[in-house]
């Protein structure tokens, strides 16, 4: 009796009865670094120096704005009105267009950029020809994106995210300060909301600035580093004079060794 053979081709996912079929674990980078202190201001610094004038642009606004990088490069000039001090933000995600206020030194910066742009001037290794310098410049359109895409093929007028990612992605291999987790273009956005909550901002409000609805998800942005948790602590004035007030009165000493800790 004749055997029925069924051939397989090479690269096929096909599996006989009983075995599972394997999939592919996806790598993930984890939880974005918010990139407390410093840490933020060299990180554009870098940038700015390795990167590119626009890349540099587009994530100081994730952080000002506390934007996501799609919201970002979809940004058009006519969203801004420096005399209302308002920006409006496009819908995504389900969610409707907002206005985000701008403060009065996110105005400065803005208006700065507005007038000046970003220019750098830049060498790139050409193969056979060597060195080639060429200058990098952003400028803030009239009218239109304020990131428009620099491709003919492009199916979008703006540039993606995708392009953003890889940007950053690139540059984080030769950003050499220690980092907790991993720097992404959410980064900028996970900045603001800690900056949110080391200012004692209500939690309803940053959600609104965020445009983060659920109350857990805005828990997981922003995480104090172990500095910062010792900084709050040592800064938080009513927390300090509740202590002092627990040292019994007769111990002279003690009393003289906490009125000199507030000083």
């Amino acid at each position: 009796m004749a055997v029925r053979r069924t051939a397989v081709r090479r690269g096929s996912t096909r599996k006989g009865k009983g075995q599972k079929t394997k999939t592919k674990s996806k790598k993930t980078l984890g939880k974005a670094a918010a990139l407390p202190g410093q840490l933020w201001s060299l990180w554009l610094l870098h940038v700015l120096k390795e990167g590119s004038c626009w890349l540099y642009v587009a994530l100081l606004l994730t952080h000002v704005l506390c934007l996501r990088i799609t919201e970002c490069l979809r940004l058009q000039s006519r969203d801004f009105s420096f005399k209302t001090n308002f920006v409006l933000v496009g819908p995504l995600k389900k969610q409707a267009a907002v206005r985000k206020p701008l403060l009065p030194e996110v105005k400065q910066v803005l208006k700065f950029l507005k007038e000046k742009g970003i220019t750098r001037k830049r060498t790139t290794r050409k193969g056979a020809r060597g060195e080639v310098t060429w200058i990098d410049r952003w400028r803030w359109p009239d009218q239109g994106q304020l990131f428009p895409t620099s491709r003919d093929d492009s199916y979008g007028t703006c540039r993606s995210k995708d392009t953003a990612c890889k940007a950053v992605s690139r540059l984080r291999k030769t950003f050499h300060e220690p980092v907790e987790s991993s720097i992404r273009t959410h980064s900028g956005r996970h900045r603001m909301v800690n900056d949110l909550k080391s200012a004692g901002i209500p939690d309803e409000v940053g959600m609104a600035f965020a445009r983060i609805k659920d109350r857990k998800t805005y828990e997981g942005y922003g995480k104090f580093s172990e500095d910062q948790k010792h900084t709050v602590i040592k800064k938080n004035k009513a927390l300090r004079d509740t202590v002092a007030s627990l040292f019994p009165k007769g111990h002279g000493v003690i009393a003289k060794a906490s009125k000199r800790g507030r000083n």
